[in-house]
């Protein structure tokens, strides 16, 4: 399954007055996170679900199946995955994903076809409903629907912004042929743009040839603006696996893992 599928999208607000800014100061101190589920098409249980967890300046997400946790230190400039059935680990620094990025885009800018060159520089058409927090963003290729909830701070709306925009970045590296990442990071913007999280997003692309019916992928996002012990003993618990688990190089971790 790929990575990218995996985790849910979104990004942030901004809430101003000297009430808001004593709560971003608590949400910083205790941190928050966001329970993710993800379904194929019309699919009733979710193929995917996962875990993220803010703390500290840290990121941690953990997917539940398989069974794989990634943290993201931005002051290290670094993402960390761990295989935690294989006890090994390994790392991706922020810089070559942003260079493989660079990269991708550069190479879709140059094709001639006209699907590839929106991927390097994707637009989109935008409709949105105010009362309902809904907004869609078509093009001829791609069909987001966002439906939005306001951030309960503004410290929460910047790091979930940060963790939506370096994960995009990560799947180009952990999944090859994904090409979708500018077109995720300006639905990010946009959202960002409104100061407000995702409460469901939908990705709807192009029904496949002799297929009646579109590819369609939901996620669905829930935050919890606190952090209880469970979470803090699960961090712990990751920092321990940091240590100790076998370090190995991205080829060899990416040899059997099953996304």
């Amino acid at each position: 399954m790929s990575s990218w599928i995996r985790r849910g999208v979104a990004l942030a607000a901004a809430i101003v007055g000297l009430a808001a800014a004593a709560d971003s100061g608590a949400v910083a101190e205790d941190g928050f996170r966001v329970e993710s589920k993800v379904f194929f098409g019309g699919d009733k249980e979710p193929r995917s679900e996962s875990t993220t967890i803010f703390s500290r300046g840290l990121i941690y997400d953990y997917l539940k199946e398989p069974a794989e946790t990634i943290v993201l230190d931005l002051a290290r400039g670094r993402f960390v995955l761990l295989d935690r059935v294989r006890r090994i680990r390994t790392e991706v620094t922020t810089q070559e994903v942003s260079g493989l990025c660079e990269n991708l885009r550069q190479w879709a800018a140059m094709q001639t076809d006209t699907y590839l060159k929106f991927l390097a520089a994707p637009t989109f058409e935008e409709q949105a409903d105010e009362r309902s927090g809904e907004a869609v963003f078509q093009s001829p290729w791609l069909t987001y629907r966002v439906t939005t909830v306001e951030a309960d701070n503004e410290f929460m709306a910047q790091r979930y912004r940060e963790f939506c925009d370096w994960y995009t970045r990560l799947n180009v590296r952990l999944n090859p042929g994904y090409k979708l990442v500018f077109a995720r990071l300006a639905i990010n913007e946009a959202i960002f743009a409104r100061r407000q999280v995702p409460k469901e997003i939908t990705l709807t692309l192009p029904k496949k040839p002799l297929s009646f019916q579109k590819n369609t992928i939901r996620s669905e996002h829930q935050f919890i603006s606190h952090l209880v012990e469970s979470d803090r003993d699960r961090m712990a618990q990751t920092s321990q696996f940091m240590a100790i688990f076998r370090p190995v190089e991205f080829s060899e971790y990416e040899k059997k893992a099953e996304r």
